[in-house]
């Protein structure tokens, strides 16, 4: 193989990562790749390419195969190969023991289809926690500026990961609020309508105690990572749960019934919280430079991989697209010394061969994109 741009030094003779990362990946008719079949470091992975070569629509395929959607459309049959009927994504990732699980995807223009372990997949959220991935790209929304629906799925998602009653807890709740919402939009009888409030509310309270416990958890892990990335800053996460803080849910839809039955949907519940991060009690977007909102994200990703590896589970990927536009030098370096710590596997991508340091890891692989056709660097 290819000696990369530093030679690991630090970590020579250190063990593989033992978090749950992604062994191979197989990628038929995704964006401009007709076909590719790769086998990945545990460590860190260069991916670089002219632009528009397919180096950002590999990070995607990878992205997809853990979130079981895009980071750059919320069009689901959009990454189909242009005059293709399906994109096709078969994957092989670690689980207990180093066992290697396949993982696949399909979607067609008119569905999708997901097998894990030989098994058909009806729950998407049954796939959190075998696969966990974040990014870190310009193409995608980010806690700052994805609205409150992106920020609420990002939270949910985290939860599925480090919270093994989340899961069963939000699709009651969802279950419930679908029945209510049904009864509201067929003009139901207010007895016929309420009848869901109590399991909305026995849900939706647990699901909010959840959120909080875990943002209280995370402001302390943020608050350790900004005084590596940004010193003297002081950040907070404010949470709202989706109803008035003044009343309870129970309150707040007995209140709000005529609304609902106006708007035919509930007003009021944990599926309207947001979130928001502020730093030295200001809004990131009007008192932030852009630098300093891509180190805060950052400093939020890590602050993510860290409590989810202080609560037992395995980190997973990070993808990094285009490395040299989202990060300066200096943060660049402090967030690979804390994604290498935290044995997190690594995807990044950039235009030129590599200049990113691989000192410390104990395996790299190098791949080239070119038109859609990938080739690993030996």
């Amino acid at each position: 193989m290819k000696s990369p741009p530093c030679q690991p030094t630090a970590a020579a003779g250190r063990t593989q990562p033992s978090g749950r990362g992604l062994h191979s990946l197989t990628v038929t008719d995704f964006r401009n790749i007709a076909a590719a079949s790769l086998e990945f470091s545990r460590g860190l992975n260069l991916i670089h390419g002219a632009n528009g070569s397919g180096k950002t629509s590999l990070l995607e395929a990878i992205f997809c195969l853990g979130r079981v959607r895009s980071f750059r459309s919320h069009q689901p049959e959009q990454p189909i190969r242009y005059g293709q009927p399906a994109y096709q994504l078969v994957g092989r990732i670690y689980g207990q023991g180093d066992q290697l699980l396949p993982l696949g995807i399909e979607r067609s223009r008119s569905g999708l289809t997901v097998h894990f372990k030989g098994d058909s997949v009806r729950r998407l959220s049954d796939l959190a926690g075998n696969f966990p991935v974040q990014i870190l790209s310009g193409d995608t929304a980010t806690i700052f500026s994805g609205g409150p629906r992106f920020r609420r799925q990002t939270l949910d998602w985290a939860l599925f990961h480090v919270e093994p009653a989340y899961r069963d807890l939000w699709q009651r709740y969802s279950r419930a609020l679908r029945q209510r919402n049904a009864a509201l939009r067929a003009q139901a009888i207010n007895r016929l309508v309420r009848v869901w409030d109590e399991e909305l509310v026995e849900t939706a309270t647990a699901v909010d105690r959840l959120r909080r416990t875990y943002l209280d958890e995370l402001t302390v892990f943020l608050a350790r990572e900004l005084s590596v990335l940004l010193p003297g800053s002081d950040a907070s996460l404010r949470y709202q749960p989706g109803w008035p803080v003044a009343a309870s849910l129970a309150e707040a839809l007995a209140a709000g019934l005529e609304r609902d039955r106006l708007y035919g949907t509930t007003q009021h519940g944990v599926h309207r919280a947001d979130y928001r991060l502020s730093i030295d009690g200001h809004d990131i977007e009007g008192h932030c430079s852009r630098g300093q909102q891509k180190a805060l994200l950052v400093a939020f990703l890590l602050a993510q991989l860290r409590l989810q590896q202080a609560r037992g589970h395995a980190p997973g990927a990070f993808l990094l697209d285009d490395l040299p536009s989202e990060l300066d030098a200096a943060t660049q370096a402090l967030a690979f010394q804390a994604l290498r710590d935290l044995h997190v596997q690594v995807f990044v991508s950039q235009i030129s061969s590599p200049a990113v340091c691989g000192s410390g890891w104990p395996e790299i692989r190098e791949f080239h994109v070119e038109h859609g056709v990938i080739h690993e660097v030996i």
